[in-house]
């Protein structure tokens, strides 16, 4: 799946997965001497190239495309009689007719590069099936929807798609879309990234209006040799359906997930115990978060304060100190934020610097855009107690701020609640259950990155338990000079689960392996 452009979201299906969409589709409609079939974004026309091979079923096919060029590349794979080939929008494509299937690789654009037209269509197509304009994010997600509309009674929908499908927020109302318009729905997630594309995890989706066997069924592929050999079984997991657990955690049993929902119903939540909300959003990070370099040479040090940057840059401690930062800066990292206010004097140096910004045409961003002063960044306020970074790789990182420092929107700050400690809140913290949860209740990327949005960190469940200061201590040196996070979890499990909330040894081993297979999915390993 390689990416065309970016504002066209363009992807191009590997020939071996048209070929098993393709097949399995046609396969539908055995004993049927003709079917008709839309394609509402024919791309390089990899779907055309497998059907033009159907000799039994008669195929009266449609196929739209917004790219010219690309509709006369996949007109040449086509020599069949009975087609059309048309250059437009499928948003603006009329509901004349009904098709027995709708097939292929929509395009995945959000929602802030749509035209206005488009995002007007988009919600007059989901208002229409009694979606909210809510659940108007991307645009794969209308063409799944009006795809839909455009079924025969007894159609099949076969689309590539983005798994955000399976794991996102907005996603969730498309998912129960689907289950009320399917009798079945088959779900085909990926060990292999099935796409040259970063950052990008792709399922196929298949869903069937009539069927013998009805319900949600799963499988995951570990390789394309697999897919090409149907190398796959097919199962439903139905405590999945039923819960609000994502779609994308398929893989893990019933029993599984009833033994987790045992275990959290009883903890309060991260937003019991404190109040969390995003770091500082400047608009543009590059310009407005400079070097030590960059802040000597434009004379900016009256109008500097310290940032981190992104969680990359404090691996391995749970306490960000001054010395941290001093290294931070040693490395020659981006760490001093430009913060000026509005009644600041521009000095000829800072003028030189802001005429930077303007070259690049930084004014003109929309969150610039709308500020009094395009260069003065709002809601600043102090420096954190604590800060949670939204995305991580090994587990996720909870960090106690001694430092002066400021942070991005990276991360959250974190300020306790009365009554509560930090010290005690973040040893809590990393325990196997609310790591498990973490993995369970955030998202993840093509490249293996798990992000936990402001509402999954809220809603995460923490065993708290008090600690002195003597143990906290303890507790950091330990995590300084760890050789994984697994030493951590083991005492801390012991300590935390196995003392406190009195959780077996035996259940303490199934959390650990529970939650080594959802790591090991994320990481693709």
């Amino acid at each position: 799946m390689i990416l065309d452009k970016k504002n066209t979201g363009s992807y191009y299906t590997p020939p071996y997965l048209a070929s098993f969409i393709s097949k399995r589709v046609l396969s539908h409609f055995e004993g049927r001497s003709r079917i008709s079939i839309l394609e509402p974004s024919v791309g390089d026309g990899a779907f055309i190239s497998e059907l033009n091979e159907e000799k039994a079923i008669s195929i009266k096919l449609t196929a739209l495309d917004t790219n010219e060029s690309e509709l006369e590349k996949a007109l040449e794979k086509w020599d069949k009689k009975s087609s059309s080939f048309l250059k437009t929008d499928f948003l603006e494509y009329p509901i004349i007719k009904k098709y027995s299937t709708v097939i292929g690789n929509p395009p995945y654009i959000k929602k802030s590069t749509l035209s206005k037209r488009q995002i007007k269509l988009s919600k007059e197509i989901h208002i229409e099936e009694g979606l909210t304009e809510a659940s108007v994010k991307n645009i794969w997600a209308t063409f799944l929807v009006k795809a839909n509309t455009l079924l025969t009674k007894n159609g099949v929908l076969a689309f590539v798609l983005p798994a955000e499908l399976l794991q996102v927020k907005f996603a969730e109302e498309v998912r129960e879309y689907l289950k009320k318009e399917f009798e079945r729905i088959e779900i085909f997630t990926f060990n292999e990234l099935m796409f040259e594309c970063k950052g990008q995890d792709t399922i196929v989706l298949f869903a069937y209006k009539n069927a013998k066997q009805k319900g949600e069924f799963f499988t995951n592929i570990i390789s394309a040799e697999a897919l090409k050999s149907n190398d796959f079984i097919l199962k439903k997991n139905d405590l999945l359906i039923e819960s609000k657990i994502k779609w994308i955690h398929h893989f893990l049993t019933s029993d599984e997930l009833a033994f987790i929902d045992n275990l959290k119903k009883e903890l309060k939540t991260v937003n019991h115990y404190s109040d969390s909300k995003p770091g500082i959003v400047t608009a543009a990070n590059k310009f407005f978060i400079i070097d030590k370099e960059i802040e000597k040479k434009y004379n900016l040090s009256r109008f500097t304060k310290p940032i981190i940057q992104k969680g990359l840059f404090v691996n391995g401690s749970v306490i960000f100190n001054d010395e941290d930062f001093q290294k931070l800066e040693e490395e020659n990292h981006p760490s001093r934020l430009l913060m000026l206010n509005d009644s600041d004097r521009i000095s000829k140096k800072l003028r030189e610097y802001l005429d930077i910004g303007e070259v690049q045409k930084i004014p003109k961003r929309y969150k610039c855009r709308i500020r009094n002063n395009w260069y003065v960044i709002p809601n600043i306020a102090k420096k954190p107690d604590a800060f949670f970074f939204k995305r991580s790789h090994l587990y996720p990182k909870l960090l106690k701020n001694n430092s002066d420092a400021f942070v991005t929107d990276s991360a959250y700050k974190v300020k306790m609640r009365e009554d509560y400690d930090l010290n005690s809140f973040i040893y809590s913290f990393y325990n196997t259950l609310t790591l498990l949860l973490s993995e369970l209740d955030g998202r993840y990327y093509g490249g293996g990155v798990l992000e936990l949005v402001p509402s999954e960190f809220k809603k995460l469940p923490i065993p708290y338990t008090e600690i002195s200061n003597t143990e906290f201590k303890d507790f950091t040196v330990k995590f300084e000079n760890k050789s994984n996070i697994e030493e951590i979890l083991t005492k801390n499990d012991f300590n935390i689960l196995n003392s406190i909330l009195e959780v077996s040894n035996e259940d303490l081993l199934k959390l650990r392996e529970i939650r080594s297979k959802l790591i090991r999915k994320r990481l693709r390993r």
